[in-house]
């Protein structure tokens, strides 16, 4: 009966004596966190999707709440924790405009150069010879943007490529980091014309690997009364500081690689088609101007 007694004893004195230090430890080592920053934490989603730039929602409202962060980078929380923060900080928020991941591919009946039987992944068939493909520079099909992606934002269609979902894509840049073809490009919305295709081969080559490539015609730069798009290295690219996506390069592309996203929306508003229609007057009697400079100079 004694041996009982001793044991519940030194094992009360001994809990005591582990608690109290434990308590001490707590005390020396407690860390004070900020109350904005539990504050900006408990606002946010919580989605931990790093496309603020942070590693993570904790990191973000600990940057926000000592001043080193602006309050608008929250994307998948939008406007509403965007003011939730402005008001916690004391702080007006600037609103962004919302990105999207834009797929640089539209590839159509593109074979494959060898039979691929390994782990079904993008990054896994790139090792291979850069994948199955027989375009070098197009998607593999195998979906690792879609896996990745936080909030299902990509589907695979039934013809192989993906397919970004815009009102659910929070731009994090995800698939952009774990596409091996570096297909993905992170854009603000109101910019929805683009050039789906990244091949660099020579138009007749290209052609025979993939039906809708990009063949360098230097229609779309010809037409363009922006000067924002320009072929290069056999491939258009489009200058998004410059275009105003008024689609006329899309109206002469022969392979239609070069898409409007918003179809069957108004592309533009009215003063900016006025200012469209000017431009390429302008551009048409400048040339016209410069042909007969010309035929004075031979004359003389």
């Amino acid at each position: 009966m004694e041996t009982v007694i001793v044991s519940f004893l030194s094992m009360g004195f001994f809990g005591m004596l582990f608690g109290y230090g434990l308590a001490i430890a707590t005390e020396r080592f407690h860390v004070h966190v900020d109350p904005k920053q539990t504050q900006v934490l408990d606002s946010l989603p919580g989605v931990n999707c790093s496309a603020c730039g942070y590693t993570g929602c904790s990191k973000y409202a600990e940057a926000v709440a000592k001043g080193q962060a602006p309050v608008n980078l929250c994307v998948p929380g939008g406007e509403e924790v965007i003011e939730k923060l402005g008001a916690i900080m004391g702080v007006q928020a600037e609103k962004k405009e919302k990105r999207v991941a834009v797929l640089m591919c539209s590839a159509k009946n593109v074979k494959d150069k060898f039979w691929y039987d390994g782990v079904p992944t993008c990054r896994a068939a790139f090792l291979v010879q850069g994948g199955q493909k027989n375009c070098e520079y197009g998607c593999l099909s195998f979906g690792d943007c879609a896996e990745v992606c936080p909030t299902e934002a990509i589907k695979m269609r039934s013809d192989g490529l993906p397919e970004v979902i815009e009102d659910r894509c929070i731009a994090c840049g995800k698939c952009a980091e774990v596409c091996p073809k570096n297909l993905y490009k992170i854009l603000p919305i109101s910019k929805y014309v683009h050039v789906r295709c990244m091949s660099l081969d020579k138009g007749a080559v290209a052609k025979k690997k993939c039906d809708n490539p990009c063949i360098a015609c230097m229609k779309c730069q010809k037409v363009c009364p922006f000067d924002a798009i320009h072929v290069k290295n056999f491939l258009a690219v489009i200058d998004y500081d410059k275009c105003t996506s008024c689609g006329k390069c899309v109206e002469v592309c022969p392979t239609n690689i070069i898409r409007n996203y918003r179809d069957g929306r108004p592309v533009v508003s009215k003063w900016v088609n006025q200012f469209i229609d000017m431009a390429l007057k302008a551009k048409q009697l400048q040339a016209e101007q410069a042909g007969t400079q010309q035929a004075s100079q031979e004359a003389a």
